[in-house]
């Protein structure tokens, strides 16, 4: 029977042919069958039945179990990722939250009718203008010179109620 320490490095030390035992040669002496027995160095514990169990678990074509691993690693990942997707997609439906492409959408539709207000403001100021420059030519000269008098005589008017009422006196004074 081999008596073999391990350290708390986890290296394995073998003290009938003193000399330090790598986990690969390890493997190989369980495989084969030969009996061994490990303590642990520091404490003298008996820890033979879990490395017997973690190295036979090991045992086998490593370079095979490698690419399985691998290729099962990245396909479990990808269907992962589209487990997590649908849900997010079922979450959002949901919540009734609009997506990206919706945004982008209502972002558009909103600046075509700011357009189409700025359109109509300007359309409506053109108008205005026209009716009082029309209502001027038809009154006369008269009501022209009249109502131009009234729109600076309440401008003044205006102004003088705001700069009274900023000194800090008010109009019924």
């Amino acid at each position: 029977m081999l008596h073999i320490k391990r350290y708390a490095n986890g290296k394995f030390f073998d003290t009938e042919a003193k000399e330090y035992v790598t986990p690969e040669t390890l493997s190989g002496m369980i495989q084969k069958g030969e009996e061994i027995q490990v303590t642990l160095a520091k404490t003298g514990k008996d820890i033979t039945d879990s490395v017997i169990a973690r190295f036979s678990e090991k045992s086998g074509d490593k370079k095979s179990k490698k690419g399985i691993s691998f290729i099962k690693t990245d396909k479990m990942l990808k269907w992962l990722g589209e487990i997590i997707d649908a849900r997010i997609e079922k979450a959002i439906d949901l919540v009734k939250l609009p997506s990206r492409e919706q945004v982008a959408e209502l972002d558009r539709n909103i600046r075509k009718l700011n357009e189409k207000i700025d359109a109509l403001k300007l359309s409506g100021e053109k108008l205005t203008a026209e009716k009082t420059a029309g209502d001027i030519k038809a009154a006369g000269p008269k009501m022209a010179v009249s109502s131009v008098t009234k729109t600076v005589g309440d401008t003044t008017d205006k102004e003088t109620k705001s700069e009274t009422q900023t000194a800090g006196f008010s109009n019924a004074a």
